[in-house]
């Protein structure tokens, strides 16, 4: 697997899973964006990156669901790099309500807005970023939520419209040989276990979709299980 020199925007990337993926990426020579709101630990990430390797890292402040934000990001990037290889979206999807029929119409609007709306205005405003088309990926990676949960609250609601957009998304890019992904990670949840906890799976199959070594299904949503 050779990433090397290759550039990639990670946004949430304090999460596990997003600083997971940070990790890998910059183990394989890829340059790095790490974006998110928590910038003493994007700092400390950003640190981690540089003392394990040599790729050209950077950590910008994005709130997902501003549109100047996105705007600021395209500048910071124009100003180090060339070029977009791959935007990666992690989701992670949290609600007060356990029950779905419970979801006040602010928690839901804002959810929906974070998750729908960032997704849909990060892949439009970054999109002329990925120049190198025939090697451009978009992924959003939906972080797990506790087991029990899945089925009653907003978890599968937002995760089932970031899947409708993946696919809608795909099907206008694959015009410009652009792919679109959706990675539903969903590892089983045991006794005393995190749900935060990373998964090497889904970190494989990131990477091998970056890499070009797995044939993923553009526009559609591959489960981790």
């Amino acid at each position: 697997m050779n990433l090397q020199d290759k550039t990639y925007i990670v946004s949430s990337a304090v999460t596990p899973l997003g600083k997971e993926l940070s990790m890998h990426l910059a183990e394989q020579g890829a340059n790095v964006i790490l974006a998110g709101l928590e910038h003493v630990e994007l700092d400390n990430l950003l640190k981690a990156l540089q003392e394990r390797s040599e790729g050209n890292h950077k950590v910008v402040l994005l709130e997902q669901s501003k549109e100047i934000d996105w705007v600021a990001t395209v500048e910071e990037i124009q100003q180090d790099y060339n070029t977009l290889n791959g935007i990666i979206l992690v989701h992670t999807i949290f609600t007060e309500n356990r029950s779905v029929y419970d979801v006040s119409f602010d928690e839901f609007n804002q959810v929906m807005y974070e998750h729908v709306w960032g997704t849909y205005l990060g892949i439009r405003t970054l999109r002329p970023m990925l120049k190198d088309e025939r090697d451009a990926k978009i992924i959003n990676v939906i972080e797990p939520s506790f087991e029990d949960v899945f089925e009653r609250n907003l978890y599968y609601t937002v995760t089932g419209a970031i899947e409708a957009l993946t696919h809608s998304t795909a099907a206008e890019l694959r015009k410009e040989d652009v792919d679109v992904y959706a990675l539903s990670y969903r590892p089983s949840i045991r006794y005393e276990e995190s749900p935060e906890r990373s998964n090497s799976e889904a970190i494989n199959t990131v990477m091998s979709i970056l890499s070009g070594s797995e044939e993923a299904p553009n526009g559609n949503t591959i489960i981790i299980n």
